[in-house]
């Protein structure tokens, strides 16, 4: 999604949803690092927009963990710790084992088909080196396993977990670490379609370890700028 900086007055304003998108994909793409201040004034302007709508999108940013506000001070994209990052993938560990399980009881053939689809997307978009369309279809394939499963408290969970996912990733990850989610996704539908529970438990299990593994767990600071980030390209 491109900035709206320097559009059109008379173009449509941009919605706070969009907003969301828009910073979202900054973090996903390393132009927006982790640490950086974001600012009601500064994206009141960048996006020619009333505070109001950027308040919005910065609560919505906050709810799924990607922005931190704090009192007097301002909101900040998240920078989650080497504990933190731990954390959030050994809960979806735990979460997403019982996810595929119910998965296996309630998928439909179109269910496996969408997955596929989305799968298959992902995989080409990681091939183009589009990795921020490729992070983010690598979330939505989880986040519609959860769907699937018919377990509204576990979605939930998963919902808020997939976000602070791709900040880990942002801010850990070995830039030579392969790319081939999407291969781990595959053969995950394969093994569910087949009804194997207790081999699609073992592969979820060891898809999200293999996030961590790709992960170099050491603690980092990063700056940025923040009209310079969203500048007209």
């Amino acid at each position: 999604m491109k900035s709206k900086l320097g559009s059109d007055t008379k173009q449509k304003k941009i919605s706070d949803k969009e907003i969301y998108q828009e910073i979202f994909d900054a973090i996903l793409s390393f132009k927006l690092r982790p640490g950086t201040r974001l600012t009601e004034g500064n994206l009141s302007k960048i996006f020619n927009v009333g505070r109001t709508t950027i308040r919005s999108a910065l609560l919505r940013l906050s709810q799924d963990h990607i922005i931190e506000i704090k009192p007097n001070k301002g909101a900040f994209i998240a920078s989650p710790s080497v504990k933190q990052a731990i954390d959030i993938l050994e809960a979806r560990k735990l979460i997403e084992v019982a996810i595929v399980k119910d998965v296996i009881k309630n998928a439909t053939q179109s269910d496996f088909d969408l997955l596929k689809k989305i799968v298959k997307a992902e995989e080409d978009n990681i091939v183009h080196e589009h990795m921020v369309e490729g992070i983010q279809l690598g979330g939505d394939f989880h986040l519609m396993l959860a769907k699937i499963s018919k377990n509204a408290s576990l979605e939930r969970i998963v919902t808020a977990l997939v976000p602070q996912t791709s900040l880990v990733i942002v801010l850990y990850e070995n830039p030579d670490a392969p790319k081939c989610s999407h291969c781990e996704h595959f053969e995950l539908i394969d093994v569910m379609q087949k009804g194997d529970v207790n081999k699609a438990i073992e592969l979820m299990f060891q898809h999200i370890q293999g996030i961590e593994a790709r992960l170099k767990l050491d603690e980092k600071e990063f700056t940025g700028d923040l009209v310079d980030i969203f500048k007209q390209r």
